[in-house]
Order: structure tokens, then C-alpha cells, then sequence
């Protein structure tokens, strides 16, 4: 059973065709990216028993497609104040946006009852940043669409209760496979995507001192396979008491609480 004081977690999706991930902790719920249609994303809340007009506002990572694209049709229907970086707030479809909050992507501020702290992080975007989400007595990490791991992530990422990490390809099914060699060097480089051994690398004390739940996120459905983001991660929690799920494109996760 839950309270109004719990965190509450789900994803509506996770990997290139789009993402969105919901928050929620007492009257606040925040909706981390949309890369879906308006109509899309509708569908996929009240599948999770949310009402689209319930939203507080909308974090943003980035500006690609599948992290945005439904942002503006959004936030404007339903008049839900979008943050984003100054740089993210350069792509042209942002103009679209009548209600945009341009924020210091180091520097934490508020919404409802929750702390937010952005993550300044390498990847191949105008500004891209991930998210940290605190309350007083819980941290919960969002880490996507990340080229490489910084000392200043793994900093930042000490200490979470539940933690959302991009599995996005395994190396080798990358470099084997069909795409142009510059779509591979683009994935596999220092701005583009973790790869399954990086993921299970950054899975060290202290990011795991405190961790309880450990999800997949942003698996590639061409370049990963589930069974391998799980060996990865059981081969670097070895006797954790960690529990972890695997998000998928199409689902996402269900509800879960921090």
C-alpha cells in the first residue's frame, strides 16, 4: 500500500522509437520527455490510470526526437510548463512552446514537493541533461542517453534508492550489425549511448550503496538483447540484494515505488 508521501515511478516506454517517464509524490507529477504524439502518450497515461491533465510540468533531456516530439503538441493542450536547458531551448521546435522555463543545468530547483537536479552529461545534443529527483528521504536517478560516464555522474549518482540506467547496445551486436559505420561510431563513441559494459561498470560502490531497484532503460531493439543487459547486470550486482527489471519500448515498467 502507498501514501501520499511515497515516490512513484513508471515508464511509458523506453528506447529510440520514443520515451517518457512519469513521477509522481504526493499532488506532483512529473513527466521526464515525450517522444510520442500527444494522442500517443494520452493513450499510454490513462493505461497507467493517469489523467493527462493531472501533469505538474515537463522535464526535458534533450531535444532529439524521440525524447521531444510530443512535447509541445503537449504541454500546450494542456497548459504544462516544459524545463529545459538554454541549449536544448535553441531547437527550432521550441518555438512552439507557450509556456518554456529555461534552467541552469547545475543548479537544483523545485517543483511540488520535489527537488530536481539536473545532470550536465556528454552526449550528441545542443545541452543535454538527465535528472536526479529527491525528496527528503528518497533519490531516484534517471541516466539515458549518456556517451560516456563522467567522475562528475558518478558523483552526482551516489546514494539513489532507485535508479533508471541507459543499457542501450551490447558492443559487439553493434559492430557486427547493418548500420553505416558512421551511425556505429556515432552509438558507440564518447557522445552517444552506453553501452551494456559501461552500464554494469558504473554499477559500483558508492552508486550502489543505497540502491533497492535497478532498471534497464533505453535498450536498443537492433544493437541488445534483454538476455544480455541481464547477464551484465548480474555479473556486476554478483550477491546484491538489488532487485531489477528490464524496461521495453512498447510497455515501458509499471508503477513502482522508490
Amino acid at each position: 500500500m502507498t501514501d501520499a508521501s511515497d515516490v512513484r515511478v513508471t515508464s511509458l516506454g523506453s528506447g529510440s522509437q520514443g520515451n517518457a517517464t512519469l513521477i509522481s509524490h504526493g499532488e506532483t507529477l512529473l513527466l521526464v520527455d515525450c517522444g510520442y504524439s500527444c494522442r500517443e502518450l494520452e493513450a499510454r497515461m490513462l493505461a497507467r490510470g493517469v489523467k493527462p491533465d493531472s501533469v505538474s510540468a515537463v522535464l526535458v533531456t534533450h531535444e532529439h526526437g524521440d525524447h521531444f516530439n510530443g512535447v509541445p503538441a503537449f504541454s500546450n493542450k494542456y497548459k504544462v510548463p516544459v524545463y529545459m536547458s538554454a541549449g536544448t531551448s535553441l531547437h527550432k521546435k521550441v518555438d512552439r512552446l507557450e509556456r518554456r522555463f529555461l534552467i541552469n543545468s547545475h543548479q537544483d530547483f523545485s517543483i511540488g514537493g520535489l527537488t530536481v537536479s539536473p545532470i550536465a552529461v556528454p552526449h550528441d545534443s545542443r545541452e543535454a541533461c538527465q535528472f536526479v529527483i529527491k525528496t527528503t528521504k528518497r533519490k531516484i536517478g534517471i541516466l539515458t542517453d549518456v556517451g560516456h560516464i563522467t567522475p562528475y555522474i558518478r558523483q552526482q549518482y551516489q546514494d539513489c534508492d532507485l535508479l533508471l540506467l541507459e543499457f542501450n547496445h551490447d558492443l559487439q551486436l553493434l559492430l557486427n550489425g547493418r548500420y553505416p559505420a558512421s551511425l556505429k561510431s556515432r552509438i558507440s563513441g564518447p557522445l552517444g549511448h552506453l553501452s551494456n559494459a559501461q552500464a554494469a561498470d558504473f554499477l559500483q560502490e558508492p552508486i550502489t550503496r543505497k540502491l533497492t531497484c535497478l532498471v534497464a532503460m533505453h535498450l536498443s531493439e537492433e544493437n541488445n538483447q534483454p538476455e544480455l543487459v541481464e547477464n551484465a547486470i548480474q555479473a556486476s550486482l554478483l550477491d546484491s540484494k538489488v532487485e531489477f527489471i528490464i524496461a521495453q519500448q512498447q510497455q515501458g515498467f509499471d508503477w513502482l515505488c522508490a
